[in-house]
C-alpha cells in the first residue's frame, strides 16, 4: 500500500478507532515524512486521543513540512519554465531547502534535475549518485539513479548497477533496462523485458510502441506494423503509433486510419501527441496527392511542435570562425590501428544511405546515431573555459587525451572486429574542430544535398528530441544558412580533409560516386557495397527503411509537389 493510502485509511479510522490511525500514521511517518497530509491527520488523531503535546508537536510538524513542500513545488514549476532565470531561481531556492534539511531526497532530485536542465551533465550524474549514497533506501531515489545513468549514456554502467545492486527491480527500472540494452543494440534482450512488461500490464500500448521499433529496426516492417497497430488497439488516441507508421515507407494509411485520425485531432489538447497526430495525417493526405490539405495539417503539427520546443539560435557559428582560424595542435600519438570515419550532414540529406553503403563493406565497423562527441562538447562549453569553442586554447594534452579515450571507451562495445569505425552523426557538423583536435586522422564526410529538398523533409518530420530549428521556416532556414556557414568555415580550416558525398550524384551516378567515397577511405571496391540494400545490420534512423531498397530518385524531386508552399522558406535560404 502507497503512503498517501495509507494516510487516507487512517483518516477514515481516525473519529472510530483513533489508536489504530495513530498507529498507522506514525508508522508510515516513520519511513515517509514527507507527507504533509499525514501530519495534519495525525494531529487531528492526538486531539481525539486528548494528547495535547503530541497534537502540538504534530502541527508544528505539518506547518514545517507544508512550507517546504510548497517551497519545492514552486522550485519544480519554476524549472519546467523556458526561462533560464527561473532555473537559476529555482537552484537558489533549492540550495536553501537543503541548508534546512541536509540532503533531502527531492531537493536533491529537483537540484539534480536543474543541472540536466541546464546540460551539466556531470553535475546532473553527480548530484543523483549523491542522492543514492544518502538515501538508499527510497525507490525514487534508486530509479532516478538509473535513469541519470541512462540519460547520460551510461549504459554498460547501468547494465552493470542493474545485475549486481537492486535485487528487485521495479517495472520502470526494468522499462529503463529495456532501453539501455536497445541502445547496446542487444535487441533479444529488450524484446524480452518488453514482453515481460506486457505479461504485467506495464503501459502495454507504449510496450508495442517500443517492440515496434526495434523490429523496424532489425528490418521486419510487417512485424513493426503489428506492434504499432497493436499498441493504437489499447490506446487510439496515441500519436506516437500513427507518426511510426507514418515514418515507414511502406504503410498507407487507409480511409479507417485517416477518420480515426481526424477525429483524434479534434479532440488534441496541445501537446507533442497532438502534433504527432497531425504530422501523421498530412502524410495521409500526402499519399492521396491531397497536397494542399497535407501542407495545412502540417502547418498545423509543426505549430504545435514548436510551442512545446522552442528554437534558441546561438553564437556557436559566430565564435568558431571568429576563434578557431587555425588548427589546435596535438602531440599525442593517435591509435594507428583505428580509423574513425565521422559522417555529418544537415539532417535528411542522405547521411544514412552512405552510412549504410559503408557499413556494408566486410572491413567497416557501424552502429547508429552517437552522441557522445556531442555530449563531450557541451560538457567542455560548460566549463566556459575561455571564448574559443570548448576552450580549445586552455585544453591540455592531458585533457586532450582524457577525452579521446573517453570517446574510444564509449565505442568499444560498439565495435566489431574491424579497425574501421562510422560514427555517423549529423549534428557533428557543428564539432569538427573538436573531432580533428582528438583525433587529427579521422577522416570526415560532409553529405550534401538540394536545399530546398533537405528543408521540406526537416519540415515534415517530428523529431523524439531536438531540431527544434526545423518546426518554422525562419528558424529552419536559420540553421540552414549557418550550417552552410561553418561548413565553408572547416573547409578552410581543413582543407582536401573534408570529402564531400552529393546526394544526387549518388542517386544519379551510383557506380563512380560510390567508387570515389571508398578510394577516400582507403577502401577496396567490394560488390556488398554496391547491393548494400541486402546488408542485415541494424539501422535506428528513419531512413532505415529506405536503405534497404534500392536507389530510387523520387526522393529528389518530392518537394516540388508543394514549391508554391515553400517559397517563403526557399528565398530565406542562401
Amino acid at each position: 500500500m502507497s503512503p498517501i493510502d495509507t494516510i487516507n485509511n487512517a483518516k477514515t479510522l481516525v473519529a472510530t478507532e483513533p489508536h489504530k490511525a495513530k498507529v498507522m500514521l506514525l508508522e508510515v511517518l516513520n519511513e515517509h515524512p514527507e507527507y504533509h497530509d499525514g501530519w495534519a491527520v495525525l494531529a487531528d488523531t492526538h486531539k481525539r486521543l486528548q494528547e495535547h503535546e503530541q497534537q502540538q508537536s504534530a502541527l508544528k510538524q505539518y506547518e514545517m513540512i507544508y512550507w517546504f513542500n510548497k517551497q519545492l513545488d514552486t522550485a519544480k514549476q519554476q524549472l519546467t519554465n523556458q526561462n533560464p532565470q527561473q532555473a537559476q531561481q529555482a537552484q537558489q531556492t533549492i540550495q536553501q531547502l537543503l541548508k534546512l534539511v541536509p540532503n533531502e531526497y527531492r531537493a536533491l532530485q529537483t537540484l539534480a534535475d536543474i543541472a540536466l536542465k541546464v546540460g551539466d551533465s556531470k553535475a546532473y550524474l553527480d548530484i543523483s549518485k549523491h542522492n543514492l549514497e544518502n538515501n538508499s533506501q527510497k525507490q525514487a531515489v534508486l530509479e532516478n539513479y538509473c535513469q541519470a545513468l541512462l540519460n547520460t549514456k551510461q549504459f554498460e554502467e547501468l547494465l552493470t548497477f542493474y545485475r549486481t545492486s537492486i535485487p528487485s527491480p521495479t517495472l520502470f527500472i526494468e522499462s529503463l533496462i529495456a532501453i539501455a540494452h536497445v541502445k547496446m543494440m542487444q535487441f533479444d534482450k529488450a524484446k524480452a523485458i518488453y514482453n515481460k512488461l506486457l505479461d504485467a500490464n506495464y503501459y502495454a500500448a507504449h510496450c508495442h510502441l517500443r517492440l515496434g521499433n526495434i523490429e523496424k529496426i532489425k528490418g521486419d516492417t510487417e512485424l513493426a506494423i503489428t506492434h504499432y497497430k497493436q499498441a493504437l488497439q489499447l490506446d487510439n488516441r496515441l500519436g506516437e503509433a500513427y507518426w511510426n507508421l507514418a515514418n515507414l515507407k511502406t504503410y498507407t494509411f487507409n480511409n479507417r486510419d485517416i477518420d480515426s485520425l481526424v477525429e483524434q485531432t479534434q479532440s488534441a489538447v496541445q501537446n507533442l501527441n497532438s502534433a504527432q497526430l497531425y504530422f501523421a495525417l498530412a502524410k495521409a493526405y500526402e499519399q492521396c496527392h491531397n497536397y494542399e490539405l497535407s501542407f495545412k495539417t502540417l502547418e498545423k503539427a509543426n505549430k504545435i511542435q514548436k510551442a512545446l520546443t522552442p528554437y534558441k539560435p546561438s553564437n556557436f557559428t559566430f565564435r568558431c570562425k571568429k576563434y578557431l582560424t587555425q588548427r589546435s595542435i596535438n602531440n599525442l600519438t593517435s591509435n594507428e590501428s583505428l580509423q574513425l570515419i565521422f559522417i555529418v550532414s544537415l539532417p535528411r540529406s542522405g547521411s544514412t544511405l552512405v552510412e549504410q553503403i559503408l557499413a556494408s563493406h566486410p572491413d567497416v565497423d557501424a552502429s547508429y546515431e552517437l552522441t557522445e562527441i556531442n555530449a563531450i562538447a557541451r560538457e567542455l562549453e560548460s566549463k566556459k573555459l575561455s571564448d574559443v569553442p570548448y576552450g580549445l586554447d586552455k585544453l591540455t594534452d592531458k585533457d586532450k587525451a582524457h577525452y579521446a579515450d573517453r570517446y574510444l571507451k564509449f565505442i568499444a562495445p560498439l565495435r566489431g572486429k574491424n579497425n574501421i569505425f562510422i560514427d555517423k552523426q549529423p549534428v557533428n557538423f557543428h564539432h569538427i574542430a573538436l573531432i580533428k583536435t582528438l583525433f587529427p586522422n579521422a577522416k570526415i564526410l560532409e553529405v550534401t544535398r538540394d536545399k530546398a529538398a533537405t528543408a521540406w523533409s526537416l519540415y515534415k518530420h517530428s523529431f523524439s528530441e531536438g531540431h527544434a530549428y526545423s518546426y518554422d521556416f525562419t528558424s529552419l532556414a536559420e540553421y540552414i544558412n549557418d550550417y552552410t556557414d561553418l561548413m565553408s568555415h572547416w573547409h578552410c580550416l581543413y582543407p582536401d580533409e573534408i570529402f564531400k558525398v552529393d546526394y544526387q550524384n549518388l542517386v544519379n551516378d551510383f557506380s563512380n560516386t560510390v567508387s570515389e567515397l571508398l578510394t577516400y577511405c582507403d577502401l577496396e571496391m567490394h560488390e556488398s557495397c554496391m547491393s548494400f540494400y541486402n546488408h542485415k545490420r541494424p539501422i535506428m534512423t528513419p531512413s532505415s527503411e529506405q536503405v534497404r531498397q534500392p536507389i530510387y530518385k523520387d526522393a529528389l524531386t518530392e518537394w516540388s509537389n508543394y514549391q508554391v508552399h515553400l517559397e517563403p522558406l526557399l528565398k530565406l535560404i542562401k
